[in-house]
């Protein structure tokens, strides 16, 4: 599901709720007012709609991170630092086989896919082992980072080949605390230059340490 229908959603909930307020608030036979009221919020309804894609807003409803709504900000003057919650493109090859498979949505990125949030576990110079048992960055294990052999629709998976990578100069390596997650235990490194924005979350249901 793209972010367009989500964000229509949402403004459709909210005014749903408004519906709710104004029906209970106006006389059964007032309908004159009652019809202005509902126009005044189908309105609202695109404006909503728009404001919320206009603002950068992310919402995830994904189960790799937290479910909420997340302000997209452009990247730091610093760059792109080591446990980063960011919005990226997944790599070329990565997107079109999600894309094919369902995994993402259309999107933004140059495959025509959405942007995926992500923690940044490692930078260039920083070393990434994996191993059948899941992933270590300078010797430490990231938690739920163990690649699964099938995803739920039984379709196998391939994983990035075990071993000890050295990151070079511009690659990062992207994460989500959480076994279905669609990842660098999959693609291997990515490009630094694929990560749009900085997420910054602002109202989730579940926190997820990177």
């Amino acid at each position: 599901m793209g972010q367009p229908v989500l964000t229509a959603i949402l403004a459709f909930a909210i005014a749903a709720f408004l519906t709710a307020a104004v029906a209970i608030g106006t006389p059964a036979n007032a309908y004159i007012v009652r019809a202005i009221k509902l126009t005044a919020i189908g309105v609202f309804i695109a404006v909503a709609t728009v404001a919320i894609t206009q603002a950068c807003l992310r919402i995830n409803f994904t189960a790799s991170m937290p479910i909420g709504l997340y302000l997209l900000m452009p990247l730091p003057s610093s760059g792109v630092k080591r446990g980063m919650l960011v919005a990226a493109c997944a790599p070329a090859r990565a997107a079109r086989v999600g894309r094919r498979r369902g995994y993402l949505a259309a999107g933004p990125c140059p495959e025509h896919t959405e942007l995926l949030l992500k923690y940044v576990e490692a930078v260039t110079g920083d070393e990434v082992e994996i191993t059948p048992g899941g992933g270590f960055v300078n010797g430490w294990r990231l938690p739920s980072s163990r690649s699964a052999r099938r995803d739920r629709a039984g379709r196998r998976l391939v994983s990035w080949p075990t071993g000890a990578y050295r990151l070079a100069a511009g690659q990062v390596w992207l994460y989500a605390p959480n076994d279905r997650s669609w990842d660098s235990r999959y693609w291997g490194p990515a490009l630094q230059r694929n990560i749009a924005a900085e997420a910054i979350p602002l109202f989730v249901l579940r926190g997820a340490v990177p």
